[in-house]
Order: structure tokens, then sequence, then C-alpha cells
């Protein structure tokens, strides 16, 4: 006896792989599962306005917490370019691994990973700065 495979047109959808956990819910998960509480209420025990208020000011909480986050990043990112900034043209001694690396400023540059500083067309981070002469 001979059995065939079933076709493609019978097999289930692949399954997506989830995103990565963050580890803490962000705001668009918080209100989702809000609104699913909402949309399907436990018929054994109704909603509870006091909690439903609550979940409200929860939310709230949250996203002015996200937005200060937000600030204290983009300010810490601005401080750091200062920082940097302020060398151009100044002396200043890198702790590259085991090397002390020294050399005057060139220019200051930000990425997503921090200020820089370039000494003669290298880049060293900001925060490997030991001296500034």
């Amino acid at each position: 006896m001979t059995v065939d495979g079933i076709g493609s047109a019978y097999a289930l959808p692949e399954k997506q792989a989830a995103p990565a956990p963050t580890g803490l819910f962000d705001q668009d998960t918080f209100l989702r599962l809000l609104v699913a509480q909402l949309k399907n209420p436990s018929p054994f025990s109704p909603p509870d306005a006091d909690k439903m208020m609550e979940q409200a000011m929860q939310f709230g909480m949250l996203e002015r917490l996200v937005k200060v986050e937000e600030a204290v990043r983009e300010m810490s990112r601005t401080a750091s370019l200062t920082r940097a900034a302020e060398m151009i043209g100044r002396e200043v001694v890198v702790l590259d691994g085991d090397w002390l690396v020294s050399g005057t400023v060139e220019r200051a540059l930000l990425s997503g990973q921090g200020a820089w500083v370039v000494i003669d067309g290298d880049s060293y981070d900001v925060n490997q700065v030991v001296e500034v002469r």
C-alpha cells in the first residue's frame, strides 16, 4: 500500500516566529490587552469600574514614562556629542584596549552607539578619553 503526502493546498500556513521578548510590555501590548479585556468581559466576573480606571491610569503613566525615557536618551546623546565637540583641536589621551593613544582631536561624530572623537583618522568612543591636555 502506498501513502501519498497531502498537497500544499491542504497544508497549514507556516507559523511565523514571535518577536523576541523585551522583558517589559510595550505600550502597544498593554493597549491590546486592555482592549481585548474590554471586548471580552468574563461572564463570571463583570468588569470593575475601579480596576478599569486604575488600568487607564497605568496606561497613561506608561506613556509618560516612555516619553521621559526618550527625552533622557536624547539628552545623553547631546551631552556626549557636546563633550566630544569640546575636545576638537585639543590633545587627548585615549585608552584603546591595553594601549594609550594620544593625538589631536580632528572632529567629533555622533552615531547610534554614542559620540566619537577622531584622532589621526581613527575613531574612538568619547568615553575612552582618559586625559585632555
